[in-house]
């Protein structure tokens, strides 16, 4: 239920008061673990106190408020304006509904009769008023006074001022937590929109110029061509599974296949196993993108691209492999793929990931490492 998830915050938070509410609630005895029964009119009066008037009179008025404007200020003058309210309502609530006395503490005063051994004779601090914590729902000895009263909801009124002042900084927490996957959720849109066009460019360039040597190889890049851009259409998720990248991949290398002929090779080496884990969507098409540029494109009789993936232990690990041609110029181009494809990552994993690159002879090797996580969707 969408409620439910909605404020499952709020009810997690009430359901532990009203277990700690029931917990005080039973009558205990001197002897431990010795337990009479469960007195009602606690737990009732309690949950009166505790969970329903702040729900109704500082809760919801401040979730409203907070919801209507955005001022921080006015949310606490607010705030401040319902603790007051919420404790008048609360010393009512003793003094007619419930019995005198019934919060989790009551004003005990009065004059020290002559049997009293603190009673001075003669003396002005006879008279006395005291503060008492208590779990009785007795009430007090006698009818209080109206100034009973008004001390009890100005105490109720500092402890309702401390939950909301609870309220509102678990609030804040929150909403900051919120604004900060929101930006980062734009980001990664605004570097997908980046990457999209930079591939669909590159592939437009490759089907241009076969239509001008042979046209029903043409057709073929189209075809190919067409599975990418829908993917460029359906795919609004940041990470998808590894088996649909791969796929991506293909299509991609078929494309490129056409273009380069023989002198592309491939061999994808993936564990069933590690299919169903996600992977940020076109990592691995950036590195393979960046491995045919700067590699096979630079050597005269091409040369094989290796991908390989396993699991190592709470990692994820992919590597691409290419030949490289030493004697070559460096390939143009503004580094977007490999740039954005860090960005991403620094987003969606923070510190918790690791890319490497590493030249051996005539081969160039890049490694990148995330975080294992699986595709729910079933997709």
């Amino acid at each position: 239920m969408h409620w439910l998830a909605k404020y499952k915050v709020a009810i997690g938070v009430n359901l532990l008061l009203f277990s700690l509410i029931l917990l005080i609630s039973f009558a205990w005895q001197s002897a431990p673990l010795r337990i009479e029964g469960i007195d009602t009119a606690r737990l009732l009066h309690y949950s009166v106190h505790i969970i329903i008037i702040p729900i109704i009179c500082i809760y919801l008025p401040l979730k409203y408020i907070r919801q209507k404007y955005s001022s921080g200020k006015r949310a606490y003058l607010a705030g401040l304006v319902l603790c007051v309210l919420a404790g008048l309502i609360s010393a009512t609530y003793t003094h007619t509904i419930s019995v005198p006395g019934s919060f989790l503490f009551k004003i005990e005063g009065g004059t020290k009769q002559v049997d009293d051994p603190d009673y001075v004779q003669g003396s002005d601090t006879n008279s006395y008023m005291a503060l008492t914590i208590t779990t009785s729902v007795s009430g007090y000895d006698k009818p209080p006074g109206p100034l009973y009263f008004y001390v009890e909801a100005f105490l109720h009124s500092i402890l309702y001022c401390l939950y909301m002042l609870c309220y509102l900084q678990a609030f804040g927490i929150l909403h900051k937590h919120k604004l900060k996957e929101q930006l980062k959720q734009q980001q990664l849109d605004v570097l997908q929109y980046q990457l999209n066009p930079h591939f669909l460019f590159n592939s437009l360039n490759s089907i241009r110029g076969m239509l001008y040597e042979d046209v029903g190889e043409a057709k073929k890049l189209l075809l190919e061509f067409r599975q990418l851009f829908k993917h460029h259409f359906d795919n609004k998720r940041h990470c998808i599974a590894l088996k649909q990248e791969i796929l991506l991949c293909r299509h991609y290398l078929k494309l490129e296949k056409v273009r380069f002929e023989e002198r592309l090779n491939v061999d994808i080496s993936v564990p069933d196993a590690c299919e169903a884990m996600l992977v940020p969507s076109m990592s691995i098409f950036t590195l393979i993108e960046n491995a045919i540029k700067h590699g096979i494109a630079q050597i005269p009789q091409g040369g094989t691209i290796a991908i390989s993936v396993h699991q190592q232990a709470k990692k994820l690990c992919i590597s691409v492999c290419n030949p490289i041609n030493l004697s070559a110029r460096q390939a143009d181009g503004t580094r977007t793929g490999l740039t954005n494809l860090e960005s991403r990552l620094a987003l969606l994993y923070r510190d918790n990931f690791t890319i490497n690159s590493e030249r051996t002879n005539d081969q160039f090797r890049v490694e990148l490492q995330i975080p294992i996580k699986k595709d729910k969707s079933g997709e």
